[in-house]
């Protein structure tokens, strides 16, 4: 594709995704057909109040189509703002007051089954609205007549992607009906751990996957999903983990039952290694900018890797947050 060609591409999707990003979209309660608005998967007020400088914070964001390269991944850690910081439309506002309300007041309770609940489902309906997000652009793309001269060269991927997102909606929806029936009527069925560490900076909210071999090779079923939190909470930073008890696998279960009696550097590393799995997550302004350029390299090179394999392991040898926690 010649340069200029190329230009005129990137010009129409990022006309398509600006335009997407007015769209309206439902509220993802079963049965709701209300208007999704703005909605933070941690507490704005009471949890993010306490990583936010000047009323901004650092997040992984998708870069500027323009500034796209092969050696760079197309996310980096941009400059938000709080009103915007870890959120997404996914409910209504009667939903987002009153069915999170146990998550959305003072001294919240993180060892509570049902308020590890409701962080998860909120997560979990986040990655869910994500994929549709990205179902609706590329199938924009694809059916857009100016980039119909040009797309020979990605609609094969687009529509791989497409697939492959849809896929992971089925998961996820799967896992959805569980939670719901868990906070309707709670039986025990997911199991959390929580831990308290004296750290400050780190913000995360998010469903992920760790895939056995027999997983990816068999795609009929469900990927064994878990979710994971990490919330600041004043001087303590929180941390939530937790799975199906009958959707689970031995990497998932090692994996969220290392959480405890760990070192600042322990902490780090075993962070680091999570967040090459993940997306949704944050830090504060102070944190962000004493990282070393290459250590963020390195990290975004383990991120990149797991966009194409989502049977990337975990630990990943290596700490971006070394010294720092």
């Amino acid at each position: 594709m010649k340069k200029e060609d190329d230009r005129e591409v990137k010009i129409v999707m990022a006309g398509i995704k600006k335009n997407l990003a007015k769209k309206s979209w439902p509220c993802m309660v079963a049965g709701c057909e209300q208007k999704a608005i703005n909605s933070h998967l941690l507490q704005r007020h009471g949890v993010l109040n306490n990583i936010v400088e000047n009323g901004h914070c650092y997040e992984l964001r998708e870069t500027d189509l323009f500034s796209w390269t092969k050696e760079q991944p197309p996310v980096a850690f941009k400059k938000c703002g709080i009103q915007n910081a870890i959120s997404l439309p996914i409910f209504c506002n009667h939903h987002d007051t009153e069915l999170f309300k146990p998550i959305e007041t003072e001294n919240v309770d993180y060892k509570d089954y049902h308020n590890q609940l409701l962080l998860s489902y909120r997560a979990l309906c986040a990655e869910m609205r994500k994929k549709e997000v990205v179902i609706e652009r590329y199938k924009h793309y694809l059916g857009s007549n100016i980039l119909s001269t040009y797309r020979g060269s990605f609609s094969g991927e687009l529509r791989h992607s497409i697939k492959w997102n849809e896929i992971g909606i089925s998961d996820m929806l799967f896992y959805k009906r569980l939670v719901e029936t868990e906070l309707d009527n709670p039986n025990g069925n997911f199991i959390f751990v929580h831990h308290s560490y004296p750290i400050k900076g780190i913000y995360a909210s998010s469903l992920f996957t760790i895939a056995s071999a027999v997983e990816t090779a068999d795609q009929s079923e469900p990927l064994d999903d878990c979710f994971g939190h990490v919330i600041p909470n004043g001087e303590q930073t929180e941390f939530v983990f937790g799975y199906h008890k009958e959707h689970v696998n031995e990497r998932i279960l090692n994996f969220i039952n290392g959480w405890g009696g760990l070192n600042n550097e322990e902490l780090g590393e075993r962070l680091t290694g999570w967040f090459t799995l993940i997306e949704s997550w944050g830090l504060s302004p102070s944190l962000y900018e004493k990282i070393e350029p290459d250590k963020l390299k390195q990290y975004f090179d383990l991120l990149e890797n797991s966009f194409m394999w989502v049977g990337q392991n975990p630990n990943v040898g290596f700490n971006l947050f070394s010294g720092l926690l």
